[in-house]
């Protein structure tokens, strides 16, 4: 009868440190614990991260995507014709219209939140891709099947589509868990022993220890120098936000 009692007494971080232990453990809910430690430390940067990785990065500038987002997947199309339909032809990057050049390529940076990311990986069903439709995916099946080279042969686009394996989403969805793992054990070691509440600059070494770098390298980096305060002070962080927002890719 007292085990209840005991859960309500736990702190943000101890069920963040069983959470991380235990793989059944939404992704999700771990973050939300790391929100709240960053909310009480006053830690932006970390704040930040906890809630691009929930709600994905999706309408943020592509170089504040972390690495570990950045993968390599085939492009791939279906198509129909008179004489039939082709399923998952993958083409090259060149094959597409020429104002694509150097914007569309094989090269993908995921935003997806990780509780969408994954649901991907747990309803595709085994052996097939995860297909990520491609940016201006509608306007591009037009400008192709109007082109001469499809037009002469009766071919229309229906598709455009990354081919993503979900063992590559899942291992996006593992760097984030190994990444608060590691935010834990930092934090614990700062702690002095049968404490359970870090403190403010605790959570900020801590952090500090957490191996995330972006596109560019800007400073909205858990790794980066973090801005954090005392209750009652102010805290600042530089945000990068004069970057251009960029299409992203929807699931099909």
């Amino acid at each position: 009868m007292t085990w209840p009692f005991r859960q309500r007494e736990l702190q943000p971080l101890d069920r963040l440190e069983q959470g991380v232990l235990d793989d059944s453990t939404p992704l999700a809910s771990l973050l939300r614990h790391a929100l709240i430690i960053g909310g009480h430390a006053s830690s932006e940067p970390l704040q930040t991260w906890a809630l691009n990785e929930l709600r994905g990065y999706g309408g943020s500038p592509e170089s504040t995507i972390p690495d570990y987002r950045r993968i390599k997947a085939p492009i791939q199309a279906d198509s129909h014709s008179p004489f039939g339909q082709n399923r998952g032809e993958t083409i090259s990057a060149v094959h597409l219209p020429d104002f694509t050049r150097g914007k569309i390529t094989e090269d993908l940076a995921v935003p997806y939140g990780v509780g969408e990311l994954e649901s991907m990986v747990s309803r595709t069903p085994h052996g097939k891709p995860v297909c990520l439709s491609l940016h201006g995916a509608a306007e591009l099946r037009v400008v192709m099947s109007a082109s001469e080279k499809y037009r002469r042969e009766g071919v229309v686009i229906d598709a455009l589509y990354w081919a993503v394996s979900p063992v590559v989403l899942h291992g996006i969805v593992d760097q984030v868990r190994t990444r608060l793992a590691q935010f834990v054990a930092e934090l614990r070691s700062t702690m002095p022993t049968g404490t359970h509440k870090p403190t403010p600059e605790q959570v900020h070494q801590a952090v500090q220890h957490i191996n995330i770098t972006t596109g560019d390298h800007s400073p909205v980096t858990v790794s980066a120098p973090l801005a954090y305060a005392e209750a009652g002070s102010t805290a600042t962080a530089t945000t990068g936000t004069n970057e251009r927002r960029r299409w992203w890719p929807r699931r099909r």
